[in-house]
């Protein structure tokens, strides 16, 4: 559907009148327009944007990758982006008013509606990764002594009610205190005298301060649509909604996965090679300088390899076999801790798990390599030399990859950001010692 759209929007622009484009694309989902302008060119892109209604441009913006909305809110006007501000739900609102630097913000702001402004304002408040920063003030509550036929009569005497909204129906009490929820079938159903706080089911709830990441975890322990959010009196400011909850769960995910694989930053294909570059090239100088410390290892046994020249060939095979080990059980952890299902008393029975893990798999990648050494340079002992060097880098790697990220995490740092390049040095450095060190040990055995 995608590249259906995509073609048909190229062959529309060749006819040299991007308003035929826009009206094309205006007639589709906001997610399917916002996937088509991102993969024209910077040109095109901005000539059809141009000429999308007001209510599209809204909706497509944050979809957008934040290089391409960023590229896109430099051509905009204050006047123009406080009419998209106006067209959006205010948690949608936030979002795009906080894309903005602090004083552009405020000429933005300046310039939408006193109500509408109230209402971002009191949201930007809150930090951008934070239960607060993330829930809207649009919602439905209803104090808990009202009854059911009050209840009905309120609705239906307010029309303008998102429907959205009426899936829950928050219950508090006369301070606003959240009590509880009921759904819109439970008040159609009961009787017209029950009250609202006697039907109402507990709910999960978030503090306003609560951490994103934490949140998302919890939505997915509990199985939550929607997330009520109270300040520090337990009262209901406002609510986390399921399209924002999947946001942030994909947004976890991206970030840590872009961690592990060595960016600060979350990179899309869409990112300019300049940006692109400057994110990865820190990473990429900092296992520069812990390969030269494998490099380093290597130097030290100079006089064993340009003895025994077979070390070469294996070398890498035992600090390659060694880092894969790691990186396996450093992607279990990561995982485990992002889930919240590493405690300090599992600590014991894990690491053990994790060197059982190691002897079991370093024994049989040990031997079937130790084999084909043997097989292939004809001598057993430099066989069995591979075997040892194998078995004991396999288990140190599964041992860093489970320690490493929980020694970061305990020091408060991000255990995604750092474990892969620690661990990868690890087990470079393990792999070379073992192997070259028993060779210069045993080196006699070896030369006959």
């Amino acid at each position: 559907m995608e590249k259906k759209l995509f073609e048909i929007t190229k062959k529309l622009l060749k006819s040299g009148d991007p308003r035929r484009a826009a009206a094309f694309l205006a007639q589709k989902h906001p997610e399917d327009v916002a996937d088509v302008l991102e993969r024209l060119d910077r040109e095109d892109r901005i000539a059809v944007f141009k000429y999308l209604p007001v209510e599209m441009q809204a909706e497509v913006l944050l979809r957008f990758d934040e290089n391409v909305l960023d590229e896109i809110l430099q051509l905009l006007s204050h006047r123009d982006i406080s009419d998209l501000v106006g067209e959006l739900d205010v948690d949608d609102a936030v979002d795009l008013i906080q894309e903005l630097e602090p004083d552009e913000r405020h000429k933005v702001l300046s310039q939408v509606p006193e109500t509408e402004r109230r209402e971002v304002e009191e949201l930007l408040k809150y930090p951008e990764n934070t239960a607060g920063g993330l829930m809207t003030t649009e919602f439905v509550s209803m104090n808990g002594e009202q009854t059911v036929e009050e209840a009905l009569k309120r609705l239906k005497s307010e029309p303008d009610i998102d429907e959205g909204l009426l899936s829950q129906i928050f219950v508090t009490d006369n301070e606003g205190k959240l009590k509880g929820v009921v759904s819109i079938g439970e008040l159609l159903k009961s009787p017209a005298e029950n009250r609202l706080g006697d039907m109402a089911k507990p709910v999960q709830s978030v503090p306003v301060t609560m951490d994103q990441e934490d949140v998302a975890r919890m939505v997915e322990k509990y199985d939550l649509l929607s997330v009520p959010v109270v300040d520090e009196h337990g009262r209901l400011v406002g609510v986390i909604t399921i399209d924002d909850l999947i946001d942030v769960i994909e947004e976890e995910a991206s970030e840590d996965i872009a961690k592990f694989g060595g960016l600060g930053e979350t990179e899309s294909i869409f990112t300019p090679p300049q940006i692109a570059a400057r994110r990865r090239l820190p990473w990429l100088l900092i296992n520069l300088l812990t390969a030269f410390l494998a490099a380093g290892v290597v130097n030290l046994f100079k006089s064993t390899v340009s003895t025994v020249v077979y070390l070469a060939v294996f070398m890498p095979i035992v600090a390659g076999m060694g880092g894969n080990a790691g990186t396996q059980a450093l992607a279990v952890t990561i995982r485990s801790i992002a889930l919240g299902e590493v405690m300090l008393s599992d600590v014991k029975k894990v690491l053990l798990k994790e060197i059982l893990v190691g002897v079991i798999t370093g024994a049989v990648v040990g031997f079937i390599t130790g084999l084909i050494a043997y097989i292939w340079v004809g001598q057993w002992f430099f066989g069995v030399l591979v075997f040892v060097a194998l078995l004991g880098n396999m288990i140190v790697a599964c041992m860093v990859g489970f320690l490493i990220p929980l020694a970061l995490k305990a020091l408060k740092m991000d255990p995604a950001l750092a474990s892969g390049v620690i661990v990868t040095t690890f087990t470079d450095v393990t792999g070379f010692m073992l192997l070259l060190g028993l060779a210069t040990i045993f080196i006699k055995y070896l030369t006959h």
